[in-house]
Protein backbone atom coordinates (compact mmCIF):
# COMPACT_ATOMS: atom_id res chain seq x y z
CA UNK A 1 0.00 0.00 0.00
CA UNK A 2 1.47 3.53 -0.70
CA UNK A 3 -0.16 5.96 1.65
CA UNK A 4 -0.26 8.88 -0.63
CA UNK A 5 -2.01 7.16 -3.86
CA UNK A 6 -4.55 4.68 -4.48
CA UNK A 7 -3.59 1.69 -5.21
CA UNK A 8 -5.94 1.45 -8.07
CA UNK A 9 -3.73 4.49 -10.02
CA UNK A 10 -0.71 2.53 -10.10
CA UNK A 11 -1.30 0.18 -13.07
CA UNK A 12 -2.38 3.52 -14.75
CA UNK A 13 0.70 5.28 -13.62
CA UNK A 14 2.54 2.73 -14.66
CA UNK A 15 0.89 2.03 -17.85
CA UNK A 16 1.26 5.62 -19.20
CA UNK A 17 4.74 5.89 -18.00
CA UNK A 18 5.22 2.31 -19.84
CA UNK A 19 3.56 4.30 -23.25
CA UNK A 20 5.82 7.32 -22.78
CA UNK A 21 8.97 5.39 -22.69
CA UNK A 22 7.69 2.97 -26.14
CA UNK A 23 6.59 6.26 -27.43
CA UNK A 24 10.16 7.92 -26.97
CA UNK A 25 12.14 5.09 -28.38
CA UNK A 26 9.92 4.88 -31.44
CA UNK A 27 10.20 8.23 -32.73
CA UNK A 28 13.88 8.82 -31.40
CA UNK A 29 15.03 5.55 -32.69
CA UNK A 30 12.92 5.87 -35.88
CA UNK A 31 15.08 8.54 -36.78
CA UNK A 32 18.43 6.38 -36.53
CA UNK A 33 16.66 3.44 -38.46
CA UNK A 34 15.96 5.81 -41.09
CA UNK A 35 18.92 7.34 -41.02
CA UNK A 36 20.51 3.52 -41.17
CA UNK A 37 18.19 2.67 -44.19
CA UNK A 38 19.09 5.55 -46.26
CA UNK A 39 22.58 5.20 -45.29
CA UNK A 40 23.17 3.74 -49.07
CA UNK A 41 21.16 5.45 -50.90
CA UNK A 42 23.74 8.48 -51.08
CA UNK A 43 27.40 7.47 -53.08
CA UNK A 44 29.40 10.14 -51.40
CA UNK A 45 31.28 10.01 -48.84
CA UNK A 46 31.09 13.44 -46.53
CA UNK A 47 27.16 12.92 -47.22
CA UNK A 48 27.17 9.19 -45.12
CA UNK A 49 29.27 10.88 -42.57
CA UNK A 50 27.57 13.85 -41.80
CA UNK A 51 24.26 11.06 -41.69
CA UNK A 52 26.00 9.51 -39.43
CA UNK A 53 27.06 12.60 -37.39
CA UNK A 54 23.90 13.33 -37.27
CA UNK A 55 22.50 10.63 -34.81
CA UNK A 56 26.06 10.43 -33.06
CA UNK A 57 24.66 12.55 -29.98
CA UNK A 58 21.79 10.86 -29.57
CA UNK A 59 22.90 7.20 -29.93
CA UNK A 60 23.25 5.48 -27.13
CA UNK A 61 20.25 7.05 -25.21
CA UNK A 62 17.61 5.87 -27.69
CA UNK A 63 17.78 1.85 -26.72
CA UNK A 64 17.66 3.19 -23.48
CA UNK A 65 13.92 3.64 -23.58
CA UNK A 66 13.55 0.24 -25.09
CA UNK A 67 14.99 -1.14 -21.73
CA UNK A 68 13.11 1.18 -19.71
CA UNK A 69 9.82 0.51 -21.83
CA UNK A 70 10.44 -3.44 -21.09
CA UNK A 71 11.58 -3.18 -17.60
CA UNK A 72 8.40 -1.56 -16.93
CA UNK A 73 6.52 -3.98 -18.54
CA UNK A 74 8.33 -6.54 -16.33
CA UNK A 75 7.61 -5.35 -12.76
CA UNK A 76 4.17 -3.45 -12.78
CA UNK A 77 2.64 -6.76 -15.42
CA UNK A 78 4.88 -9.37 -14.97
CA UNK A 79 2.09 -12.07 -16.04
CA UNK A 80 1.84 -9.50 -18.90
CA UNK A 81 5.86 -9.37 -19.84
CA UNK A 82 6.21 -13.57 -19.95
CA UNK A 83 2.63 -13.82 -21.97
CA UNK A 84 3.97 -10.93 -24.66
CA UNK A 85 7.82 -11.73 -25.05
CA UNK A 86 6.68 -15.60 -25.00
CA UNK A 87 4.38 -14.96 -28.46
CA UNK A 88 7.04 -12.42 -29.19
CA UNK A 89 10.06 -14.11 -28.69
CA UNK A 90 11.49 -14.99 -32.61
CA UNK A 91 10.85 -11.24 -33.49
CA UNK A 92 12.88 -9.88 -30.21
CA UNK A 93 15.69 -11.71 -30.93
CA UNK A 94 15.62 -11.04 -34.32
CA UNK A 95 15.70 -6.90 -33.61
CA UNK A 96 17.88 -7.54 -30.73
CA UNK A 97 20.71 -9.04 -33.46
CA UNK A 98 19.61 -5.93 -35.57
CA UNK A 99 20.51 -3.22 -32.95
CA UNK A 100 23.50 -5.55 -31.63
CA UNK A 101 24.63 -5.10 -35.75
CA UNK A 102 23.68 -1.54 -35.50
CA UNK A 103 25.75 -0.73 -32.88
CA UNK A 104 28.60 -2.16 -33.80
CA UNK A 105 28.84 -0.95 -37.17
CA UNK A 106 28.75 2.31 -35.99
CA UNK A 107 31.29 1.89 -33.48
CA UNK A 108 33.39 0.23 -35.68
CA UNK A 109 32.53 2.31 -39.02
CA UNK A 110 34.26 5.48 -36.73
CA UNK A 111 37.81 3.57 -36.47
CA UNK A 112 37.66 2.44 -40.12
CA UNK A 113 41.34 3.30 -41.35
CA UNK A 114 39.84 3.31 -45.01
CA UNK A 115 36.94 4.65 -47.39
CA UNK A 116 36.06 0.56 -48.18
CA UNK A 117 35.93 -0.39 -44.27
CA UNK A 118 34.06 2.66 -43.88
CA UNK A 119 31.61 1.54 -46.58
CA UNK A 120 31.67 -1.83 -45.72
CA UNK A 121 30.30 -0.98 -42.03
CA UNK A 122 27.76 1.37 -44.00
CA UNK A 123 26.93 -1.80 -44.72
CA UNK A 124 26.00 -3.56 -42.22
CA UNK A 125 24.72 -0.85 -40.43
CA UNK A 126 22.07 -0.70 -43.50
CA UNK A 127 21.06 -4.49 -42.64
CA UNK A 128 21.11 -4.25 -38.92
CA UNK A 129 18.60 -1.09 -39.23
CA UNK A 130 16.60 -3.36 -41.71
CA UNK A 131 16.26 -6.17 -39.25
CA UNK A 132 15.47 -4.02 -36.35
CA UNK A 133 12.69 -2.03 -38.61
CA UNK A 134 11.71 -5.27 -40.40
CA UNK A 135 11.10 -7.10 -36.82
CA UNK A 136 9.67 -4.60 -35.40
CA UNK A 137 7.13 -4.56 -37.98
CA UNK A 138 6.19 -8.29 -37.58
CA UNK A 139 5.95 -7.92 -33.61
CA UNK A 140 3.29 -4.77 -34.16
CA UNK A 141 1.49 -6.89 -36.71
CA UNK A 142 1.66 -9.66 -34.32
CA UNK A 143 0.02 -7.24 -31.65
CA UNK A 144 -2.43 -6.40 -34.16
CA UNK A 145 -3.73 -9.66 -35.13
CA UNK A 146 -3.08 -11.11 -31.30
CA UNK A 147 -1.10 -13.75 -29.89
CA UNK A 148 -3.26 -15.22 -27.35
CA UNK A 149 -3.00 -18.99 -27.54
CA UNK A 150 -1.40 -19.30 -30.84
CA UNK A 151 1.25 -21.48 -29.97
CA UNK A 152 -1.57 -24.29 -28.51
CA UNK A 153 -3.87 -24.04 -31.32
CA UNK A 154 -4.39 -25.91 -34.29
CA UNK A 155 -5.39 -24.62 -37.36
CA UNK A 156 -9.03 -25.27 -38.45
CA UNK A 157 -10.17 -25.67 -41.84
CA UNK A 158 -11.69 -21.98 -42.32
CA UNK A 159 -8.51 -20.37 -40.75
CA UNK A 160 -5.93 -22.65 -43.44
CA UNK A 161 -8.32 -20.89 -46.37
CA UNK A 162 -7.42 -17.79 -44.72
CA UNK A 163 -3.85 -18.42 -43.57
CA UNK A 164 -2.29 -15.35 -45.78
CA UNK A 165 -3.44 -13.04 -42.63
CA UNK A 166 -1.04 -14.39 -40.70
CA UNK A 167 1.43 -13.44 -43.08
CA UNK A 168 0.43 -9.73 -43.14
CA UNK A 169 2.85 -9.31 -40.23
CA UNK A 170 6.32 -10.10 -42.10
CA UNK A 171 4.92 -8.03 -44.85
CA UNK A 172 3.75 -4.48 -42.29
CA UNK A 173 7.16 -2.90 -42.78
CA UNK A 174 7.57 -3.23 -46.16
CA UNK A 175 4.21 -0.94 -47.00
Amino acid sequence: MTPFLDPELLPVIFAVLMAVSVLAYVVLDGYDLGVGLLLNATTEEAERDRMVASIGPFWDANETWLVLGVGLLLVAFPIAHGAILTALYLPVAVMLAGLILRGVAFEFRAKAASVLGKRAWDHAFFAGSLLAALSQGWMLGRYVLGFAGASRRRPSPPSRRWGWRRAMPSSAPAG
